[in-house]
């Protein structure tokens, strides 16, 4: 019966409208298996397989859903009796519900069955995406419930799928992989076949995909096949041999590619030699990968040196006894400072047993070593590229540390967090391996016994920040205060241990060693008894005014000890509490308050010229700002005090 389901999927789907033809049996590569339900007369099952649409406006099976309209999901109920007899012209209602909440829609919430008891649907996201977290046990992706009833009964089925947002995961490349069963087969007419297997995974928790449509193609002999769907382990296979052409003697290329309509094509490719059925000379040649396959940079206390060698084969591919002189060439693009037998780029080298080894030295920087080895014979090159061997970097030998102040976040409950990070080097300034610890502290400064932070004190290089990146060589990890800590100083180290079991450490900051808690931004708001100022009415040639500042965290917490720097323009002195203070800075107490005592002197409001009996005097607005002086510093809105001097009478 699901063989059969499987069979009309696509049947199902031409009548709706989407042009599909498939006979395949295999499950949608992006749906759970799909449930079914029996009770007395009748069984319901489903099925759902994801398509996107090409510029042509053709179906193409995807691996996964995609918010938006690129790429939809549709679902397929069978309904039969207990007999297994397909129930035509019966309802089905359809429903979607995401973590517990209705989520899209369809082009018909209850379809009728067809011949075959077929009913299809076309899910709609809305614009919204669901997606399953493999690491919690509740499922948060799209579950699809068609229901029959029957007699007050219900016979229900479910099946569940993923509708991914791509500004949030990675879903491209797929992961495609061609592989074969033999390297080469005889030129015989096709009575020796190499047996290609391509596998495509996903992205996401590298999932098979099943129900696609890889394509095949080669620049040499016969596939058995040029497409083929994958089937439930993401898995299509085809066979490759000769068409009896001597011309098709040597290397042949055969590729397995998957044109996604939203993303685009990834392919994967192997090579396979045709040989001749004559015996004892040389037909190709081989890299195999190296023993040790990876050393490590230059005085990095590993292995810096190991063989790169190439088989000889004649055509019925058994290794060629007489000797040969091979040419191995680095690159294009190999790590700085490797090298052959000391010799630069190029060496060579004779068989012996049909095999022609070389050694590799490393050099400064690390990465993947590529390989060409030529064996020219009868005025023919045979040629094989590989990548047999791998440079390493270091162990540590260097590390930096930073942190970003700027882009400090509330927590909620009164707390921050600040991200900082250590790139870790070796030896040559190369970033380490991923997956390197770095151990982090933090002390308060010197003459205090405590800070309110803390830093978390493990992590490791190629870790994820905040923002779900990863970069070699770098470990992330984050700092967290409370309001108290806001303005103190830390002294915050990362470590890490070098070859030898040797202390490599740095401090954020490492000139000055100093971590301040920074401010997110709150409220500074300034307050004074007067606004308005009168030298004649109050018969004073100065005034002295109470400024009152006051800092608040985001949170509304009073921020103590904080500096702050008061501006009065047209004042004579500014008074903290009592006398003269340098810069006009004072620092708030434990309400988050700070009060300056502002003089003005009564010639702040200027003679009129001309004018007398009585003179007159120019008003004076002083439009007083305070300003925080720790990042991330804010200034106050402004108060203005007016300051005039009003005639005498006569």
């Amino acid at each position: 019966m699901r063989n059969n389901m499987k069979k009309i999927f696509s049947i199902v789907l031409i009548a709706t409208g989407l042009f599909i033809i498939s006979c395949d049996e295999r499950d949608p590569a992006n749906a759970d298996s799909s449930s079914s339900t029996t009770s007395g007369a009748y069984k319901i099952t489903a099925v759902a397989q994801a398509y996107g649409f090409d510029n042509n406006g053709n179906a193409v099976a995807v691996g996964e859903d995609l918010k938006g309209p690129f790429v939809t999901t549709y679902i397929v109920a069978q309904l039969l009796d207990s007999l297994n007899q397909p129930q035509k012209d019966e309802m089905i209602t359809f429903s979607a519900k995401a973590a517990g909440s209705d989520i899209g829609s369809f082009d018909t919430r209850t379809p009728k069955t067809n011949n075959d008891g077929l009913a299809a649907v076309q899910f709609s996201d809305g614009n919204m995406a669901a997606y399953d977290n493999g690491t919690t046990p509740t499922y948060e992706g799209v579950e699809v419930t068609a229901v029959y009833t029957k007699g007050g009964t219900d016979f229900e089925t479910s099946v569940r799928f993923d509708v991914y947002d791509t500004s949030a995961v990675e879903l491209w490349p797929y992961q495609i992989n061609l592989t074969t069963n033999t390297n080469a087969i005889k030129l015989d007419d096709g009575n020796t076949k190499a047996e290609l297997s391509a596998r495509i995974n996903s992205r996401q928790y590298g999932n098979p995909i099943s129900n696609v449509e890889l394509y095949f193609e080669s620049n040499n002999g016969r596939l058995s096949v040029l497409s083929e769907l994958t089937d439930s382990i993401g898995v299509a296979k085809v066979d490759f041999s000769d068409t009896g052409d001597p011309g098709e003697i040597g290397v042949s290329t055969v590729s397995a590619r998957y044109q996604h309509p939203v993303f685009g094509l990834v392919m994967d490719s192997v090579q396979i030699t045709i040989r001749d059925t004559s015996s004892g000379i040389p037909a190709y040649i081989e890299i195999p990968s190296s023993y040790p396959a990876e050393i490590m940079v230059v005085g990095g206390g590993g292995s810096e040196s190991t063989d790169i060698c190439a088989r000889v084969y004649d055509e019925n591919g058994v290794l060629v006894q007489t000797p040969y002189n091979v040419t191995f060439t680095l690159g294009p693009n190999f790590p700085s400072g490797a090298n052959l037998n000391n010799a630069g780029i190029i060496d060579s080298a004779y068989s012996a047993n049909g095999e022609a080894c070389v050694s590799l030295n490393s050099g400064v920087a690390p990465g993947p070593v590529r390989v060409t080895a030529v064996l020219r014979y009868e005025g023919e090159n045979i040629t094989a590229v590989a990548i047999p061997v791998t440079i390493a970097t270091g162990p540590p030998a260097n590390i930096e540390a930073e942190y970003d102040p700027l882009n400090t976040i509330a927590t909620g409950g009164g707390y921050y967090q600040t991200e900082a990070s250590a790139m870790v080097y070796d030896l040559w300034y190369n970033p380490v391996a991923d997956s390197t610890y770095v151990y982090w502290t933090l002390e308060p400064e010197p003459g205090e016994s405590l800070i309110e932070a803390l830093v978390e004190g493990v992590s490791f290089t190629g870790n994820q920040n905040l923002n779900g990146d990863s970069y070699p060589g770098l470990a992330f990890t984050t700092i967290i205060y409370s309001t108290d800590a806001i303005g103190d100083i830390g002294y915050v180290t990362a470590l890490t241990f070098g070859a030898n079991g040797d202390t490599i450490s740095a401090r954020i900051n490492e000139d000055e060693g100093e971590t301040t808690m920074t401010f997110v931004p709150g409220t500074l708001i300034l307050s004074a008894a007067t606004t308005y100022v009168d030298f004649t009415t109050l018969g004073a040639t100065t005034v002295q005014l109470d400024i009152t500042g006051t800092l608040q965290d985001l949170y509304g917490n009073n921020v103590a000890e904080a500096p702050i720097s008061l501006n009065a323009p047209g004042s004579q002195n500014i008074y903290w509490p009592a006398s003269p203070i340098a810069n006009n800075v004072g620092t708030t107490d434990i309400n988050g308050q700070v009060t300056w005592v502002v003089e003005y002197d009564i010639g702040v409001c200027a003679w009129i010229v001309g004018t007398t009996d009585p003179p007159q005097y120019e008003d004076f607005t002083s439009s007083i700002t305070a300003t925080l002086l720790i990042a991330q510093s804010i200034t106050s809105d402004p108060i203005d005090i007016l300051l005039v001097r009003t005639p005498e009478g006569p």
